[in-house]
C-alpha cells in the first residue's frame, strides 16, 4: 500500500464528505455547503491510502491576542477517520503532520473535541484542556419591545474584538466570521444586533426545537434575561440556551470549550467555534 499525508484535492471531495458523515451527525447538504462555502479559505489535510482519502482534519487561521500581543494560531476542526480505517494510527499522523507545522512555525493550535472523552486522546499529542464556557439556561420572561437589526460580519467582527479586548482572546478574520454567520444562517438563525442599557450588543443565534441557541453575545447573563422574552417571541422559541465564557460567568454548565498546543496565553477566550 501507497500511504502518504497530503493536502486535500479536488478529487477527494466525495471521499470527504463520506468521512464526515461517518464521523459526525450532519446531513449531506450541510457538508457540501461547509466545502463550497470555505473553497479557498480552510486547508484540508488528509490521510491517503492509495491515494484514496481515509481520514481528514481541516484547519482555520486565526490568532491569540493579549493586548498587543498577538501570535498566529490554526483552530483545527471536523477531524476523524472510516471506521473500517480506525485504530491505524492515520488521524494521529495528520495530528503530528499539524504538530510538527506547528512547532516549527511558532503558530498555536486548538480546537473542540467532539465529545469530552477524546480530551485524552489529544493529550497524548500535547494538547491541553484550556478556555471553558458556562451553559447558561434562562426561560422566557415577559415579552417587551426590542430594537434588533441585522449585523455584517465584518461589524460583527469589529464588536467582538473590541468586547473581548480586556481578555486573552482568539481572533478570527473576517472571512471565517462570514462562513459562521452563513452557516449560523444555513440553521435559521440570525445575527443581530439588540440594543440593551443604552448600548448596541451583536447576537449570533439559532433555534432548535424549543430552545434559542446563543453561540456568541456579548450581552450580560443579566441582560439576557431581561431580553428573554422578547428574543424567545422573535425566534419562535420558549427557552434560551447561551455560551458565556467562564471569565465572565459563573452560573450554568461547565464545558471546556477548546484545548491547546504551543500556546503562551491560557484561558483564552475563543468561541465562534463552529460547534
Amino acid at each position: 500500500m501507497d500511504n502518504e499525508v497530503r493536502l486535500a484535492a479536488e478529487r477527494d471531495l466525495p471521499a470527504l464528505c463520506r468521512i464526515w458523515k461517518e464521523c459526525f451527525s450532519d446531513n449531506e447538504d450541510y457538508v457540501r455547503f461547509f466545502y463550497r462555502e470555505n473553497a479557498g479559505h480552510v486547508t484540508t489535510t488528509v490521510y491517503t491510502v492509495d491515494d484514496k482519502a481515509v481520514s481528514v482534519l481541516h484547519w482555520f487561521d486565526a490568532e491569540f491576542v493579549n493586548g498587543g500581543e498577538r501570535q498566529k494560531a490554526k483552530y483545527l476542526y471536523a477531524g476523524g477517520s472510516l471506521p473500517e480505517y480506525r485504530k491505524n494510527g492515520y488521524y494521529g499522523a495528520i495530528i503530528n503532520y499539524v504538530c510538527d507545522y506547528a512547532r516549527e512555525n511558532g503558530i498555536v493550535l486548538f480546537g473542540k473535541p467532539a465529545n469530552q472523552r477524546l480530551i485524552p486522546y489529544y493529550a497524548d499529542f500535547g494538547f491541553i484542556p484550556d478556555a471553558c464556557f458556562r451553559l447558561v439556561t434562562v426561560d422566557a420572561g415577559e415579552s417587551m419591545s426590542l430594537d434588533a437589526h441585522p449585523l455584517s460580519p465584518e461589524e460583527y467582527n469589529r464588536m467582538r474584538n473590541r468586547a473581548f479586548a480586556s481578555h486573552p482572546h482568539v481572533e478570527w478574520p473576517d472571512r471565517y466570521v462570514g462562513y459562521c454567520v452563513a452557516e449560523n444562517a444555513f440553521f435559521g438563525g440570525r445575527t443581530l444586533t439588540v440594543e440593551a442599557d443604552g448600548a448596541v450588543h451583536f447576537l449570533m443565534a439559532a433555534p432548535k426545537e424549543n430552545a434559542l441557541f446563543i453561540t456568541e453575545t456579548d450581552l450580560s447573563l443579566s441582560q439576557l434575561a431581561r431580553l428573554s422574552g422578547a428574543l424567545c417571541e422573535l425566534f419562535g422559541v420558549g427557552v434560551l440556551k447561551a455560551y458565556l465564557p467562564d471569565y465572565s460567568c459563573g452560573e450554568g454548565e461547565e464545558i471546556v470549550s477548546s484545548v491547546i498546543n504551543n500556546a503562551p496565553l491560557h484561558n483564552t477566550y475563543v468561541n465562534l467555534l463552529l460547534i
